[in-house]
């Protein structure tokens, strides 16, 4: 019988010819591809998590979305991770509010078949806008914490104005900035219309995608680290990184208050501003008198570019219309002592509420036991609650 371990000496060497490396690295390359493919799903849940399933399987993607998968499927997983982080702070951000973000779903933004997305409102302003902002945001990140293959730290080299932690001590760009330039590409193949059609849906949802990109663009953030003997800071290295999504939530949230409302102009064919806040014509005769101080001021005109756009009247959004994907107030929790958007008053819409009991079950009692275990009891608690009627 062969010994069962060779010795390092014993037997003739291994040839690799180059036919042979050939061959393994055809298979190699076979191998990586089924991994690659194998990251999809036939759903938009299993897909999330990582079911072995290909890119033809995902319901809701477009012809070119699907071409878009099989060529970049580590960066498409990232960017469906950012459609569903958008939609959670969309559904945060709008909770006291009559629309709250419920009609749209990871399912339907993929297929795009929710009535809303088909509107020009100020919710599907805001619903595009954070929507693109999410995929360029996931995606920069997923770059500079080597988790796609197309991408890694941005390769940009900044010039320009010192940071403020950097400020007083010798510095330098280094580290590794979140690569937000292919985040927004990939934003851009993966979200905006292929088409060009030049109405006002079409030029209303490019234009809003990209104020949703520009909200990650202006809030960058700088982060630097101290380097030197014994803690000292001889010298530091900065880099850029992404904000926390919540700071895009609240910036894309101000703008949907500012929204402005365009109209299109059937000669050029191009989408103009028909009213913007803050920027009306005053007459001579009808000026306001004004401090001193104030005589040589302006008031900053808005960039538009970072503006969101809508060209429809909003509903009420109060009652349950499912020919327009609206879900009503109706069963919704409120607040009756307040005089906000919360308050009963306002989101039940006048039809009053009703206060009933709610049981609910919460963890309670938790104990730590050495090492390294935390048991704790169900424990049911009762309360009364206010709901619309």
């Amino acid at each position: 019988m062969p010994p069962s371990r060779a010795e390092p000496n014993e037997g003739p060497p291994l040839k690799i010819t180059t036919r042979t490396g050939l061959a393994i690295a055809l298979l190699l390359i076979f191998l990586e591809h089924r991994h690659a493919t194998c990251l999809m799903s036939n759903s938009v849940d299993n897909w999330m998590n990582g079911n072995d399933i290909t890119c033809g399987g995902i319901p809701g993607l477009s012809k070119e979305k699907r071409e878009l998968c099989y060529i970049n499927p580590d960066a498409t997983m990232a960017a469906v991770k950012g459609l569903q982080m958008a939609i959670s702070e969309c559904q945060y951000q709008f909770t006291w509010h009559r629309w709250n973000c419920s009609s749209i779903t990871l399912r339907n933004r993929l297929q795009q078949n929710s009535v809303l997305l088909q509107r020009g409102y100020r919710e599907t302003a805001f619903a595009y806008a954070i929507s693109a902002a999410g995929v360029a945001h996931n995606v920069a990140r997923a770059c500079s914490m080597g988790r796609l293959i197309s991408c890694s730290c941005d390769p940009s080299s900044y010039k320009g104005k010192i940071p403020a932690s950097a400020r007083g001590v010798q510095w330098k760009w280094g580290g590794c900035s979140h690569n937000l330039d292919y985040g927004i590409e990939f934003s851009k193949q993966f979200l905006d219309p292929r088409e060009e059609v030049g109405d006002i849906q079409s030029t209303v949802i490019l234009h809003n995608n990209q104020a949703g990109r520009l909200a990650v663009a202006s809030n960058m953030q700088v982060r630097c680290k101290c380097h030197g003997m014994s803690g000292s800071c001889e010298l530091k290295t900065c880099w850029k990184v992404t904000p926390d999504f919540r700071v895009v939530g609240k910036t894309l949230k101000n703008r949907f208050r500012n929204a402005v409302l365009v109209t299109q102009n059937n000669i050029k064919g191009d989408v103009i501003p028909n009213k913007i806040r803050g920027q009306r014509r005053r007459r001579p005769d009808r000026q306001k008198k004004k401090h001193r101080g104030n005589l040589d001021r302006k008031k900053k005109p808005r960039n538009l570019a970072k503006q969101l756009f809508y060209y429809q009247k909003s509903p009420n959004f109060c009652e349950r219309d499912p020919e327009i994907d609206v879900a009503g107030t109706t069963g919704r929790r409120c607040n009756k002592t307040s005089t906000g958007g919360d308050g009963c008053s306002s989101l039940c819409c006048g039809r009053g509420y009703n206060v009933v009991r709610q049981r609910r079950t919460e963890r309670c009692m938790c104990k730590f036991h050495w090492c390294c275990v935390v048991h704790c009891h169900n424990c049911t608690v009762e309360e009364w609650i206010t709901v619309c009627k």
